[in-house]
């Protein structure tokens, strides 16, 4: 029967179809691998546009470098990222992290990394064709390293990574945008810093929301990158299919905690079996890595065996884990939100140097978690607290425990974001107020039954002296009944200083707010304390001293905000009140006098402090402050939930911290003494017939 096409005339371009043959179909193959490779690049180019991506990819490396961080003398507090919070598209994901070089990394992390990931890493210039169509179809599988970089990165909340969108199309969509980048980013910085930037970026999201190798080798192993082994780089390499695996709670099945961590045993083991296949190692340090039983810090793993048969025998968490966030994390936002309020944009930033002492910030960090002065924290109680300096607000040291929570809780900066009733720690500031109305020191008031808008004012002792008390022993034994005769007429005046401090009304606390019902982190107690000394003036704690961009320049910086508080003689006076406090033998601080070693080594500066605990117990406080510096400590429950152990309470474990400010190295000693000072018996006084005022507060 003949075909339909011999219907038609006759003509030279309708003939009967050529069989197929083995050339037909591979020039068909090619002809659709090129339309196929036309159409990727196609939909690449425009996933590219679409996204922004190739201005990105340009400036990638400055989105991606870190700045580098030093304290007030120079010395490095090592580098923080660049990223963008809320629902921005980040560059760099808002997670813990600190960037290190390739210098900082050991080269054991780097063969297996490579090895395992893209072992042509070297050879090709961003995309292993040989490698991508498992790439293209599997959306996980076959991506080289400068295609990892580019998801991690540019590529973050776009198509189905970093987002909630999944589908076949929007990963052929992510993986075409790859393939048309890769080779840019390759031809843009080299291989070197392609690598560089891979390693700093790695999506470590199971292991407390953290990204690096700097991060992952401090949280896994509790070692700087540089000082990796073998072993411990093949684990954590192992880990990067499904890093989420790491975790494991205490109530997690026993067997399946061991069949958890038989799983990255054996990834370990696979990216040592790639090492030495490849020549990468020899077969001695291969067999050492083999027989090195790891032990990652949130685990508690038994062997069996040793050498190459070296096997897990049972594996579960480690009941002694903590794991404290690195206190850069939780400075460096407060750097990047500070820049950003100079006007500056982190990604023009090369350098910073900080008002931080990188010594007081160690010593500080040190207390906070446990290893000074009082001893660990109990579960569930947080601790902030901060030094300034009274000359400028330049914030010496910041420091703040977790409460007890695994450090994927970000930002849980107690010292500066902690807002609590300020307790007791107000009543200085009270008085101070009340010297610029005609009241001292000396000023005597009863010690008896009180009442505040029908409510019965009780003291802490639980009962009354019953007898009239100068407003200095009122400070030192925290009477309230005093306070609350001092402040009651003065409430709004209180309020008006407290609102110009950044402290924060609680609305639902209808006691008197001579009390400390208001809010306040320990940075804001610490930088109010520290106008005592500073002849009255109130500066704004701040974290940057100087800062350049990436060519070494210069950038300017607004004058530290600074505005009066209080008259000179007031300031003066209130600061004599603080160490009186100290000095008194009826006061709760006593045990921060000098010591007779204090004395010797000439460290007995002048120091005054104030305790303040609320009535609920759930927060402790202590304010101090030296010719130099100002401190303030807030242990608690952040969500007010729970009193913390009575032993925090009477052991005035938050004052025992502020005598870290008489370790601390003074070059001001004292606090000069303003004209129209005269001293009583001792105390500090206006001269008489002088009435000092103190200065409207600073808008707040």
């Amino acid at each position: 029967m003949l075909g339909w096409w011999n219907r038609w005339p006759r003509s030279p371009f309708v003939r009967r179809p050529e069989p197929w043959t083995l050339r037909r179909a591979l020039r068909a193959a090619a002809a659709g691998v090129g339309l196929l490779t036309l159409g990727l690049l196609g939909l690449g180019v425009a996933g590219a546009l679409s996204t922004g991506a190739l201005g990105r990819v340009w400036n990638l490396r400055s989105e991606l470098l870190p700045i580098e961080v030093q304290d007030r003398r120079g010395a490095p507090l090592g580098v923080i990222d660049h990223c963008r919070e809320g629902n921005a598209v980040n560059a760099v994901p808002c997670r813990e992290s600190l960037s290190v070089p390739l210098t900082g990394v050991s080269e054991a992390f780097l063969l297996a990394y490579v090895a395992k990931e893209d072992v042509r890493f070297f050879s090709h210039p961003g995309v292993d064709l040989g490698r991508l169509p498992r790439a293209m179809l599997s959306g996980a599988g076959g991506s080289t390293i400068t295609m990892q970089l580019l998801k991690n990165s540019v590529l973050a909340g776009h198509f189905d990574y970093d987002t909630d969108r999944r589908g076949p199309l929007l990963t052929v969509a992510r993986k075409a945008t790859e393939f048309v980048l890769a080779p840019l980013v390759t031809w843009r910085y080299g291989r070197r810093e392609v690598l560089a930037m891979s390693v700093n970026s790695l999506p470590w999201i199971g292991i407390g929301q953290r990204k690096g190798v700097y991060d992952a080798s401090r949280a896994v192993f509790g070692v700087d990158p540089a000082d990796l082994s073998l072993a411990q780089s093949a684990f954590l390499v192992g880990l990067l299919p499904a890093p989420g695996r790491y975790l494991v709670q205490e109530d997690t099945p026993p067997e399946t905690a061991t069949a958890r961590f038989r799983w990255m045993r054996s990834q370990q083991l696979v990216t040592l079996n790639i090492l030495r296949s490849h020549g990468l190692v020899s077969d001695g340090a291969y067999a050492q890595a083999v027989a090195t039983p790891v032990q990652p810090r949130l685990w508690r793993v038994e062997y069996a065996g040793s050498g190459a048969d070296l096997r897990v025998v049972s594996a579960a968490r480690n009941p002694d884990y903590a794991n404290e966030p690195e206190p850069v994390w939780a400075m460096q936002e407060l750097v990047r939100r500070e820049l950003r309020r100079a006007g500056v944009d982190p990604k023009r930033v090369g350098r910073v140097v900080l008002t931080i002492d990188a010594q007081a910030q160690a010593a500080l960090t040190r207390r906070v978690q446990g290893e000074g002065a009082t001893g660990p924290r109990a579960a569930g109680v947080a601790e902030g607290a901060a030094v300034v300096d009274v000359r400028g607000g330049g914030i010496v040291a910041l420091a703040s425990s977790t409460g007890g929570s695994l450090s994927s809780d970000p930002g849980r900066q107690w010292a500066a974001s902690a807002l609590r009733p300020v307790a007791s720690t107000v009543k200085p500031l009270l008085y101070a107020l009340a010297f610029g109305d005609g009241v001292t020191q000396l000023s005597a008031f009863r010690d008896g039954a009180t009442s505040y808008a029908g409510q019965a004012i009780r003291n802490n002792s639980g009962g009354f002296l019953n007898r009239a008390v100068t407003v200095r022993e009122a400070n030192a034994r925290s009477l309230n009944t005093v306070a609350v005769q001092v402040g009651t007429p003065r409430e709004k005046a209180l309020r008006r200083t407290l609102d110009a401090l950044g402290y924060r009304a609680d609305s639902g606390n209808t006691s008197s707010v001579s009390l400390g019902t208001y809010r306040a982190a320990p940075l804001d107690v610490a930088a109010a304390y520290a106008s005592f000394a500073n002849g009255g003036t109130r500066c704004e704690p701040h974290l940057l001293a100087e800062v350049y961009d990436r060519a070494g320049r210069p950038l300017s910086l607004p004058r530290p905000d600074c505005a009066p508080l209080w008259d000179e003689v007031v300031a003066y006076e209130t600061f004599d009140l603080l160490t009186g406090a100290v000095s008194s033998n009826v006061g709760h601080v006593k045990f921060l006098r000098p010591t007779a070693w204090q004395r010797l080594s000439g460290r007995a500066m002048p120091l005054g402090a104030k305790s303040g605990t609320t009535d609920d117990v759930n927060d402790t406080w202590c304010a101090a402050v030296t010719p130099q510096y100002a401190m303030a400590v807030w242990i608690g429950d952040p969500d007010g939930r729970q009193s913390v152990p009575v032993s925090l309470y009477r052991d005035q474990a938050a004052c025992r911290e502020v005598g870290l400010l008489r370790d601390l190295p003074h070059d001001r000693t004292s606090v000069p003494v303003p004209p129209g000072i005269t001293t009583v018996g001792g105390v500090a006084v206006p001269l008489p017939g002088l009435n000092p005022s103190n200065p409207a507060p600073p808008a707040p």
